[in-house]
């Protein structure tokens, strides 16, 4: 009698767990296969209108429509940008939280701002750009940046040249041309590119260092120039402008927008998001309306943009170190 209750009792754990498995292993394959089942949270650290934000809604449009589910900007500010990413990086890792991950991240640790670095996010990859633009008045006699640099070189320190803030975005790649040519010229920052239109406009400094769609107004009027752009390859809107590349200047500098989650993401939910991120760059009407922002489809993946991002990490770290040695 022992033996058969022990038998039956065997039989019955044995049929237990094989209606376990048969039951749980569809729904663990149903959960990896529906994702995402509710509203993303998309984090930008910037205000509302600024250029991370608007690269984010635009992107996030369509990022949405590709994965069928709600995504929701909310613009987490304060700390030149640390307070958004720590809400990123100390969120849950189930890709419901997102974050643009953009070409500010690399500064945080050389310039020891704040506890963060591109190792703390699962980066999943880029979606587009920008690159800095050297602006001149149309009457100056440079037509290049290579024109300026040789006049800078015989006036040391007299040239002016405007940016954004000292040891930002649009300076760090003026120290890392000023090294590799051979000139030192004065900085001076601006509040942004209207003080910085009006500063070039006004003769008060030499050029600036900006983005393209700010000055394109001024460009078209006649009064302003390009004569050095920071990208890769010319600007399809400004073919006749030449790349620092291309002036024998071993730079470039684009400042990216990407995609990304806090360190720990499961990987079918990568995949999923890498799948999607693929799909919105060969999107027509996700290209025209960057390009409408003078900004460009990035096509960069996971392991290629964490890469450009490290990279990224090296050249502010050389650019502050000149920065420090003047």
């Amino acid at each position: 009698m022992v033996k058969k209750r022990a038998f039956v009792a065997v039989l019955v754990m044995f049929v237990f767990s094989l209606m376990f498995a048969v039951c749980v292993e569809p729904a663990m394959a149903a959960g990896k296969s529906n994702y995402p089942s509710k509203p993303i949270k998309w984090i930008v650290m910037w205000q509302a209108g600024g250029g991370g934000d608007t690269a984010s809604r635009i992107y996030t449009k369509y990022l949405e429509q590709i994965l069928g589910q709600k995504i929701v900007v909310e613009n987490i500010t304060g700390g030149g940008g640390s307070i958004g990413y720590a809400a990123a990086k100390n969120a849950r890792p189930d890709g419901y939280t997102l974050v643009v991950v953009q070409g500010d991240l690399p500064k945080y640790k050389p310039m020891n701002l704040a506890p963060l670095d591109i190792s703390d996010f699962d980066v999943i990859g880029s979606f587009c750009y920008q690159s800095p633009v050297l602006v001149a008045q149309s009457k100056s006699h440079w037509n290049t940046a290579m024109d300026f640099a040789e006049e800078a070189k015989k006036n040391p320190d007299k040239m002016t040249m405007g940016v954004s803030d000292l040891g930002g975005s649009h300076h760090q790649p003026l120290l890392l041309w000023m090294d590799q040519a051979g000139f030192s010229a004065k900085a001076i920052a601006h509040d942004g590119s209207p003080a910085m239109n009006a500063a070039i406009l006004g003769g008060h400094v030499d050029v600036v260092s900006s983005y393209i769609r700010p000055a394109i107004p001024y460009v078209n009027d006649g009064v302003l120039k390009f004569i050095g752009y920071f990208g890769s390859e010319r600007h399809p809107d400004f073919p006749d402008v030449p790349t620092f590349k291309e002036l024998g200047y071993d730079i470039v500098w684009e400042i990216p927008y990407g995609i990304g989650g806090p360190k720990g993401l499961p990987e079918d939910v990568k995949k999923i998001l890498e799948e999607a991120n693929k799909k919105v760059w060969e999107i027509p009407e996700f290209r025209a309306e960057l390009e409408k922002l003078g900004q460009s489809v990035y096509k960069k993946d996971s392991a290629a943009y964490t890469e450009h991002l490290y990279k990224m990490q090296e050249n502010i770290t050389k650019a502050l170190s000149l920065m420090q040695s003047k």
